[in-house]
């Protein structure tokens, strides 16, 4: 792909976006008073993650007057979400023009920012936004929102008092360990968000340095002149041996244990607005057909990726070959397969994650007593998709549902606004998609779950207030002759 170079006027168009922005966010009547504040140090909401969707949702909420909001990320400020780590594609997989949730500012919309760095012609001529233009994208749209961001800092724990009461979480930052308790917490915690890596167990016997998962941290520079095999053929799989090769690698292999990659891709259906607004309204049947549908069916890896991978010589593309047996002989790794044995220095495993929210800290305590889908189906439908089934099973907030206490508990104001929405609230809720819908709907209801319980303060100091207006009876006094 060639490379942007932004306008040498950039900084200036910059700055008239954002008075656009400013202007326009006057006329569209947001911002109101905030009428929701800390109650004896309990913020009212807290969310975890700073990426994409922690902002739009941090915005969405002041613009309902929810002023009084944390921001919290595990990673720099200037390094949320994945994309200076593991997402090492050049360009997003979503189109350029996917609809985005402005909040009725469209000055703040990805393309307003990209036309006034890099130009409308060069808009024109992209088709999927740059990687290092999204990062980019997102780190203005943080200031432009004027939105603060704790960074470094991690939730180790995080407990429920009573049904009302305030959720702790328990943090650790560059100041040390601290405790904030808040009302509602919003996970945006990205793909990971409801579990972790999933690294099959047929890779346990390797040597650790010799196993990578393509989430992991990893040293490309250390693999030049190595023998690469990777485990799994979806997008991730390409741009990682692409990146391994263009770090010198001697060979990657991609293993995909389909026949044929996979022709259609559900997630270009998926993007209307019908689906992303409404799929919370499809009975429970409906949304377990739709996902173990979507698992079943897949989605092919992106042409891009494949492209940059074939690039290469020393790469490889192999159809029905499922790792049936993996071996350290002492010297390198021996993976079995039916086209043979297969020889490597170091493997990738390229097979997603796993739902799991007792291996997420901030989760660990409360996941016992959360509802998955398991509990809510048949045993003949978990067995269709065991995997699909270990999700968390969420209320129309997006909230956790308790067992012990299904229609009252704190689990309730424990928001998955993650990958763990998936099956109860839409797969593109958090993503970028679908953002114009799952932002929206939480900020809605957060709003409304705020109000509910302020209603009684709220109806108390509208009784009282008495703050007059200055109303005048009688004649307009005339107004004063201009001097001349």
């Amino acid at each position: 792909m060639s490379v942007l170079t932004a306008l040498p006027d950039a900084s200036s168009r910059l700055a008239a976006l954002e008075r656009d922005a400013a202007h326009q966010a006057a006329l569209s009547a947001g911002d109101g008073r905030s009428w929701v504040a800390a109650r004896d140090g309990v913020r009212p909401v807290v969310i975890v993650g700073a990426g994409q969707a922690g902002l739009v949702l941090a915005r969405g909420l002041r613009r309902r007057g929810i002023d009084d909001v944390v921001v919290l990320d595990a990673s720099p400020a200037d390094a949320t979400g994945p994309w200076t780590t593991y997402a090492r594609m050049h360009t997003l997989r979503t189109p350029k023009d996917i609809a985005w949730p402005t909040w009725g500012t469209p000055a703040v919309s990805p393309r307003a920012w990209f036309e006034a760095v890099y130009g409308t012609e060069a808009w024109e001529r992209i088709e999927y936004f740059p990687t290092t233009a999204w990062q980019g994208f997102l780190q203005w749209y943080r200031q432009v929102s004027d939105i603060t961001v704790v960074p470094s800092t991690r939730v180790t724990r995080m407990l429920t008092t009573t049904a009302d009461g305030p959720i702790e979480l328990h943090l650790d930052g560059p100041d040390g360990q601290w405790l904030l308790p808040a009302h509602h917490v919003v996970l945006a915690t990205g793909i990971e968000g409801a579990g972790g890596r999933h690294l099959p167990a047929l890779l346990d016997g390797l040597p650790a340095e010799r196993v990578h998962h393509t989430h992991d941290d990893i040293d490309f520079d250390s693999l030049a002149d190595l023998r690469i095999g990777i485990l799994g053929a979806g997008t991730g799989a390409f741009d990682n041996a692409a990146t391994a090769l263009e770090h010198g690698a001697a060979s990657v292999d991609v293993h995909m244990r389909r026949p044929a990659m996979p022709q259609v891709s559900p997630y270009r259906w998926m993007e209307f607005a019908g689906l992303i607004e409404n799929y919370g309204s499809f009975a429970d049947a409906q949304k377990w057909a739709f996902n173990v549908h979507l698992s079943a069916v897949d989605q092919p890896a992106t042409q891009n990726a494949l492209w940059r991978a074939h690039a290469f010589d020393g790469f490889r593309f192999l159809t029905s070959s499922p790792w049936e047996r993996v071996e350290w002989t002492g010297t390198d790794i021996a993976v079995t397969t039916p086209h043979g044995i297969h020889r490597y220095d170091v493997v990738f495993a390229a097979t997603g994650i796993v739902a799991d929210l007792a291996r997420r800290p901030e989760l660990a305590a409360v996941a016992p007593d959360a509802v998955l889908w398991s509990d809510r189906l048949t045993p003949e439908a978990v067995a269709q998709n065991p995997g699909l089934a270990a999700f968390p099973y969420l209320d129309d907030d997006f909230g956790l549902v308790s067992r012990s206490a299904p229609e009252r508990s704190a689990l309730s104001r424990i928001h998955m606004f993650n990958h763990g929405a998936r099956i109860s609230q839409g797969m593109l809720g958090h993503q970028i998609p679908g953002l114009v819908g799952g932002a929206t709907k939480l900020a809605a209801a957060l709003s409304r779950r705020l109000f509910e319980r302020d209603s009684d303060a709220l109806l108390a100091e509208y009784l009282a207030y008495d703050v007059p207006v200055g109303v005048h009876i009688g004649r307009r006094a005339a107004a004063p002759l201009p001097v001349t």
